[in-house]
């Protein structure tokens, strides 16, 4: 190998280890900083309707143990334990009377299902992608690749390859 393909190899090689290294310090610095619910396995939740919620919600007044609006990942399920006298809804599922439902939060969006035990007849709901090492090693690429490249310039900016007339003139 030449003088010149060794000296853009081994900035190659260099430029690539420090901008992984970079990169993993970025990027898993930063889903470290922000972590939150995302990381964890799916899980179920429970969620209760309390005896006397369908007098309240027709009176116009809120439940208070329900709450507006929720977040979740996907996989997650919510339990609804109705422990009224009356039948409920929650989007798709029905809830008769004394009776639990199940409802698997499959696929990440943003949800307004129709709910009989909330004032407003709708309950908000955020499902949220979990967080997964595919998702990381994106992460780790999109401050990686960039970084190579700048890392790269900046070597032949610091010390330039060899020229092609300087290998000649080894050559002789």
């Amino acid at each position: 190998m030449t003088p010149f393909g060794r000296a853009i190899l081994w900035r190659t090689l260099i430029s690539v280890g420090i901008a992984l290294l970079l990169g993993v310090i970025v990027s898993e610095g930063s889903f470290y900083l922000q972590r939150t619910q995302l990381d964890r396995k799916p899980d179920e939740f429970d969620l209760v309707v309390p005896p006397g919620t369908a007098d309240r919600i027709q009176a116009g007044l809120a439940v208070p143990s329900l709450p507006q609006d929720m977040t979740f990942v996907e996989g997650d399920v919510i339990v609804v334990k109705n422990e009224d006298s009356v039948s409920h809804q929650l989007g798709p599922i029905w809830v008769p009377a004394g009776s639990t439902g199940r409802l698997v939060l499959e696929k990440p969006n943003t949800y307004t299902l129709s709910c009989s035990f909330q004032p407003s007849q709708r309950l908000g709901l955020e499902v949220r992608p979990r967080l997964t090492a595919g998702i990381r090693f994106q992460g780790l690429l999109a401050v990686a690749a960039p970084t190579s490249v700048l890392v790269w310039l900046y070597l032949i900016v610091i010390s330039p390859l060899p020229s092609a007339a300087a290998e000649e003139g080894q050559r002789k």
